[in-house]
């Protein structure tokens, strides 16, 4: 059996601001195993890049807090860590592939010098065999001539390309985990589909486990082994890949797999329709279910109590009060 490489447990994030507190993650819990690719989904603004921040350290402080919660990496509780402790960690043994390389790679040095200062640092290689590495990388993404594309700069390559050099950063270090947050979100459809079984086939070859971020549930469906979805900064189901797109439980996860054209769940050809109303103000959260006041099932109880994460059978979790019994 596989390994627990990372736990996390009550995770909770608040931003504390001049309009108020907004409790962008809550209580969020969920493991990520050796060698597996484990995705959380959710629409935008549901808390999922701010939990990767928070297990990398990088939420911003002030406004951003960690109230409380664990985040253990192979055993060891990244919170506790002081901030020099933990850039020993960063991009050594957990590396981040950001959704915009335009912005994550600095346009006045070359792509081969920006890979390689990740391995001067973490690896303390000399120039000569750093260079080597970096040719290597570029040719485990698969990109083309690399002794020449070394020397490029950014702005010499396609948004495909530098998503592929951001990707062999990631990998320079060989590291345990690779954090992917919206990673082919600014590519066009067909780029994504080369960056999405690039990172499987990597992600098999090295035994290296992936948490990816996303809001694309066809993303989901290529990728990942398990799935946790997220609303509203609460985790709102929990299952793995077959199980979800086979029985969605949730009504959120429901109208999700409804965005998407072709989606059948519970035997039922869902229609591809938006779900009512907008994301509650994190600032003036709701009483009750978060999702209540969108939720077409809703009834008295998920307007005044907040529903626990129930356990459903196959192992799968789910926060609705329809499931309390089951």
């Amino acid at each position: 059996m596989p390994k627990t490489l990372l736990e996390v447990k009550g995770l909770t994030t608040h931003f504390f601001t001049d309009r108020g507190v907004a409790r962008a993650v809550d209580d969020v819990n969920f493991e990520l195993l050796e060698g597996e690719t484990l995705s959380i989904v959710g629409e935008s603004g549901c808390g999922k890049s701010v939990t990767a921040l928070s297990i990398m350290g990088l939420i911003p402080h002030p406004p951003g807090k960690i109230i409380s919660g664990s985040v253990h990496f192979n055993g060891t509780n990244l919170l506790n860590l002081s901030e020099r402790e933990m850039r020993r960690i960063r991009g050594n043994k957990i590396s981040m592939i950001f959704q915009e390389p335009m912005t994550s790679l600095n346009p006045v040095f070359k792509i081969g010098d920006q890979i390689a200062e990740v391995l001067k640092l973490h690896q303390n290689l000399n120039k000569k065999d750093a260079r080597d590495r970096v040719i290597d990388l570029l040719n485990q993404v698969r990109i083309p001539s690399p002794e020449e594309r070394v020397n490029d700069y950014p702005h010499q390559m396609s948004g495909g390309m530098r998503q592929r050099v951001m990707i062999a950063i990631a990998l320079a270090c060989d590291p345990k985990m690779i954090i992917a947050d919206e990673p082919t979100t600014a590519l066009d459809v067909t780029i994504q589909a080369q960056i999405l079984s690039l990172m499987d086939h990597l992600s098999k070859s090295t035994g290296t486990s992936i948490l990816l971020i996303t809001h694309d549930l066809g993303v989901v469906a290529e990728t990942a082994k398990n799935v946790v979805v997220m609303y509203a900064g609460r985790v709102v189901e929990k299952a793995d890949v077959k199980s979800l797109f086979d029985d969605p439980l949730h009504p959120y996860t429901i109208g999700l797999m409804g965005s998407i054209p072709g989606i059948v769940a519970k035997d039922k050809k869902i229609r591809l329709d938006a779900i009512p109303g907008t994301v509650p103000n994190l600032f003036d959260l709701p009483d009750g279910c978060r999702f209540s006041r969108r939720c077409k099932d809703a009834f008295e109880r998920c307007y005044k109590e907040e529903p626990e994460l129930f356990d459903y059978k196959g192992g799968r979790k789910v926060r609705c009060w329809k499931y309390e019994e089951a």
